[in-house]
């Protein structure tokens, strides 16, 4: 297993400025375009919304492309929409078509009727390993739509139909294998209760383990109280 560096910071604010600094300076560097899949939820709106201004003020126009670690099977306007908060969050750089955003969804009924399609988008227009993504984790250590004890890939395709075990909500999600072909991980996580579980992934056997064990790249977590 790779080490993991770990990032603590005082409060989110923080968190945010360092983290949105880094994907600023990857976007710079990186003059034949770059791709990020950025994880949904609450928790990482301020470091959207942050890497938003710092895009408005950059010079270069080097290609972006972004794309949800997972989705829900809802409409952009609903606020349970991944893709949606990203438009939400990136707004003034979206306007200067600073980026493109790759869906996981399209007109399908349910995510499992869509996979192959969707799979078939993603080899097309993100056929190369991500510059890096940006993943949160929940607290029974499930990453992206990767909960435990449901399958984190299908056949040998990038993405796959996903149920939250309670909710029974439909989502899409990329596999754990698409995951792993990134040049970094960055890991933001909050709360002590997170940090515990992230530190006996590998024992308690859970999807965000499996990520930590077999990636080949630096793993950064980006933690605050």
């Amino acid at each position: 297993m790779r080490p993991i560096q770990y990032h603590t910071f005082d409060n989110f604010t923080a968190l945010s400025e360092a983290l949105s600094q880094q994907w600023a300076e990857i976007i710079r560097s990186t003059p034949g375009g770059s791709s990020f899949a950025l994880a949904g939820g609450t928790t990482p709106a301020p470091v959207y919304q942050r890497l938003d201004e710092l895009l408005a003020h950059m010079d270069q126009h080097n290609p972006i492309k972004l794309v949800a670690t997972d989705e829900r099977w809802v409409a952009d306007e609903d606020q349970q929409s991944n893709e949606g908060l990203f438009r939400r969050c990136l707004q003034k750089s979206a306007r200067d078509k600073r980026w493109q955003l790759v869906s996981l969804k399209n007109a399908s009924s349910t995510p499992e009727v869509a996979t192959e399609a969707i799979d078939a988008r993603l080899n097309a227009q993100l056929p190369q390993a991500f510059s890096a993504i940006l993943l949160g984790m929940g607290a029974d250590g499930h990453i992206a739509s990767l909960f435990p004890g449901a399958p984190v890939q299908h056949d040998d395709l990038t993405c796959l139909a996903a149920v939250h075990p309670q909710t029974r909500q439909s989502r899409m999600s990329l596999s754990l294998p698409r995951l792993l072909n990134t040049q970094r991980i960055w890991l933001v996580i909050t709360g002590q209760e997170k940090r515990d579980v992230l530190e006996h992934a590998v024992e308690a056997n859970l999807p965000v383990a499996a990520l930590l064990r077999e990636a080949g790249c630096d793993i950064d977590v980006f933690w605050c109280p």
